[in-house]
């Protein structure tokens, strides 16, 4: 069985153990918490916070997204790398997450989207030329890369929705780093 496969598996589970419950308390007990990682420690939250999800449509998108992605840079890689680049997706988006909220004692964060955003961008710099369908369209990678970049930095600064654009810059730029150091 694929990794990508494992992580997806893993996702489904975790959220759907969370939305049988108590959704709130076990984001809070498992989700990116910034501020209890600084004040407690739970640096486990990197990890944790990545296979829940808000419903299913978040775990739908993130799950194509990360399957379709996924699936070619396992292959390209190889299973050894390609644990590293999901590590350094959750690592990038964490800590740029870490970074922002820190000081801000109820921000939870949870989802894949960092991991898929390392996985999507480290595609984009192996294949900057391949076509992408985005909501049916056909665009160049970097032109994609380029109008996603722009549209994340847009929302993450100026806030106000519940989507953590901050963790999608932040897994964008570990999967950049990733591939042009690999």
């Amino acid at each position: 069985m694929s990794l990508t496969s494992i992580v997806l598996i893993g996702c489904g589970i975790a959220s759907l153990w969370a939305w049988s419950g108590s959704t709130q308390s076990i984001w809070y007990e498992w989700g990116l918490a910034p501020y209890r990682m600084r004040e407690n420690h739970e640096w486990y939250r990197l990890l944790t916070s990545l296979f829940f999800h808000a419903d299913i449509l978040h775990l739908l998108l993130n799950g194509v997204v990360f399957h379709s992605f996924g699936s070619e840079m396992e292959a390209f890689y190889g299973k050894k790398l390609y644990v590293m680049l999901l590590l350094a997706g959750a690592l990038g988006s964490g800590m740029l997450t870490y970074l922002k909220y820190n000081d801000n004692p109820v921000h939870v964060s949870i989802g894949l989207s960092g991991v898929v955003n390392a996985v999507v961008f480290s595609f984009i710099v192996q294949r900057p030329s391949a076509t992408l369908l985005v909501w049916f369209i056909p665009l160049p990678a970097w032109l994609f890369a380029i109008l996603y970049l722009a549209y994340s930095l847009y929302e993450a600064q100026r806030g106000g929705s519940y989507i953590n654009h901050w963790a999608h810059l932040g897994g964008a730029a570990a999967g950049v780093i990733f591939a042009y150091l690999v």
